[in-house]
């Protein structure tokens, strides 16, 4: 039984490979599914914005900087113009800030 087993692994991972090789030779038959997706451009947000997205979800700057995952002196700093957010973390403001129950999508209970 454990031969069975193993033997239709191996044919099923030597297929895989023999498709993926014709793949990569530009002789697949096997259709492809693309999805093309479009990625909104992150705007720059400067300290005025962050603190509007902090206090319009009721949060102090310990609690926002730990839904971020980042230190409250890093939230001083964007806060008051000296750092800006980048890569993840503007990502995050953006969600934070352009959806109606943004605390409820990232997995956070308030109350």
């Amino acid at each position: 039984m454990k031969n069975d087993s193993n033997n239709k692994l191996f044919k099923s991972l030597k297929k895989g490979l023999n498709e993926a090789l014709d793949y990569s030779n530009g002789n697949s038959t096997i259709p492809l599914r693309q999805t093309l997706i479009s990625v909104p451009k992150l705007p720059n947000f400067k300290g005025k914005d962050i603190k509007s997205i902090r206090t319009k979800l009721h949060l102090t700057q310990s609690v926002f900087a730990n839904t971020l995952g980042v230190s409250e002196k890093t939230v001083e700093a964007w806060e008051s113009g000296r750092n800006t957010p980048q890569g993840p973390a503007q990502r995050m403001l953006f969600v934070l800030k352009n959806n109606s129950n943004p605390l409820d999508i990232l997995g956070i209970k308030v109350g």
